[in-house]
């Protein structure tokens, strides 16, 4: 068992003190979930057949749009229909092009010891993605800046259960468009060691990305091995568009992973039905990752789906449902089925703030995620207003909650029964546990910003709510970070090829 081990007897200071003490303990770096429980299915086979059926006569008998005449040429090679842009493919082709997508694969870091297995039982915890917006340490919401993203990525290297840097974790929209996506991939490189996510925006920037990691990894390693995560979303409901498709054939003709996910939000852009929306967002993301695997055969790719659901009574997009949380069981139940890696969501919230209602609509997203054989765990930390703010006090907070479930996951732990049945004895009726070594030593856990003291001390302490809590959790992991070790040839080398790219991409894009 990986989780960390904490005394649990009293210290100077009560509450206050023991946070200041956890606060400034070791950074620890967890490997990759391997969950110890048994998952949780929410259909049984039957459900699981008919939502495959289901997929396939839309991809058989409506299709998808693929907006880009590179990706046509492609299907021009197969015995697909092709109508204009509609493409419609049988289901026998389409699922052996699937059988070609490995079950896992191996993301590799700059730092050998924070490369990851992703898929096949392992599963990993990724940073927030896109943001424009934050909810600074001071309470307002503003536009993002590099000096966010920098922190953020600090902040997430720090955090025990995430395995993945960014990438685009916020935008920092001091940095014009065109050249943005190189300084997102140097904040990834610069500030953190494990696996970074690539841009996709268009397809230079994703050609850009292979380069910089050609730099950190030379070049035919960042070729032929997985150095880059990233993400694609198709136009729910049924269309690919050019932009996106250029993404996926780039990084797909290097090996790179690419996550391949719908946009769907149920009741809008898919049908107001969870089986429903699995159905047309599997039929979206089969044809994407089929079309990967005749750019290159192989090529690692993973299904997500980041299951919104749409507000009835005013067309607002919604993260933390009981729909959504359904979606992401299904999700992961036909990514079983195809043998193929499957994303999910985790702390998204609706809530403006970290409030009582950003927990719950982040729980919607935890529970599902964590309990499900999701590979690739998505959002980490800190999303509010339907992904479109990162938080500092919930990303604190939301890193405690993903402790807890990488801790809850790894079962029952049977191996120190003789030793407890044991001080039972010595302890014997009416007696206490408090003062036993064993309980010292144990490992119980505990949330680092919970308040579990009495009302008057929580009062002396200042009132502070979770969120107060998170943003002074934040300030003092920032006080205390210390960057990674990179080569300076390196890190001389990209900035170079940053520097050198500005000046020859032009200003407008």
């Amino acid at each position: 068992m990986t989780t960390r081990r904490r005394r649990q007897g009293g210290s100077k200071g009560g509450s206050k003190g023991r946070r200041e003490a956890i606060a400034n303990a070791p950074v620890i770096h967890h490997p990759e979930i391997q969950r110890k429980i048994p998952i949780m299915e929410v259909c049984n086979q039957e459900g699981v057949e008919r939502i495959h059926e289901f997929a396939m006569h839309v991809a058989e008998e409506i299709g998808c749009d693929f907006q880009d005449e590179e990706s046509l040429d492609y299907w021009r090679q197969t015995g697909a229909e092709i109508d204009g842009q509609r493409v419609r493919v049988g289901r026998e082709e389409l699922l052996e092009l699937i059988a070609k997508i490995p079950s896992s694969f191996t993301h590799h870091a700059r730092n050998p010891e924070r490369t990851v297995k992703v898929g096949d039982g392992s599963a990993v915890v990724s940073p927030s993605y896109g943001a424009p917006f934050v909810r600074d340490m001071e309470g307002v919401r503003r536009y993002a800046t590099i000096e966010d993203l920098n922190n953020l990525q600090k902040l997430n290297h720090m955090a025990s259960s995430v395995h993945i840097a960014g990438g685009p974790i916020v935008e920092p929209v001091n940095i014009p468009v065109p050249y943005r996506h190189m300084h997102m991939a140097y904040s990834g490189l610069k500030y953190s060691d494990k696996p970074i996510i690539g841009n996709v925006t268009s397809r230079s920037r994703a050609e850009d990305t292979i380069e910089m990691m050609g730099i950190v990894f030379g070049d035919e390693f960042a070729r032929n091995n997985t150095v880059t995560t990233s993400l694609i979303n198709a136009n729910s409901p049924l269309v690919w568009d050019e932009t996106m498709l250029d993404a996926l054939k780039v990084y797909a003709s290097y090996n790179q992973a690419v996550m391949c996910s719908p946009f769907s939000m149920a009741a809008a852009s898919t049908p107001a039905s969870n089986v429903g929306t699995v159905g047309v967002v599997l039929a979206e993301a089969l044809m994407a990752m089929a079309m990967a695997q005749l750019v290159r055969p192989g090529s690692p790719m993973i299904f997500g789906v980041p299951a919104m659901t749409v507000a009835l009574n005013s067309g607002a997009p919604v993260h933390g449902s009981p729909d959504s949380a359904m979606v992401q069981f299904l999700s992961s139940a036909m990514a079983r089925h195809y043998k193929v890696p499957h994303r999910a969501i985790l702390n998204v919230a609706t809530s403006k703030s970290g409030d009582m209602q950003a927990a719950y609509d982040s729980m919607w997203g935890l529970f599902p995620s964590m309990l499900s054989d999701a590979n690739w765990l998505t959002m980490a930390g800190g999303m509010l207003e339907g992904a479109l703010t990162v938080g500092y006090g919930k990303t604190m907070i939301d890193f405690e909650q993903l402790d807890a479930f990488y801790h809850f996951l790894q079962g029952p732990d049977f191996h120190d029964m003789d030793e407890v049945f044991e001080i039972t004895k010595k302890i014997g009726p009416g007696g206490h546990f408090l003062g036993e070594t064993h309980t010292l030593n144990s490992n119980l856990f505990i949330f680092d910003s919970q308040h579990n003291n009495s009302f008057e001390q929580w009062e002396a302490d200042g009132c502070l709510d979770s969120e107060a809590v998170g943003v002074i959790k934040a300030k003092k992991w920032l006080e205390k970070y210390e960057a990674p070790a990179i080569d300076e040839g390196l890190d001389r080398a990209l900035l170079e090829y940053i520097e050198r790219r500005t000046r020859e991409i032009p200003a407008g894009g």
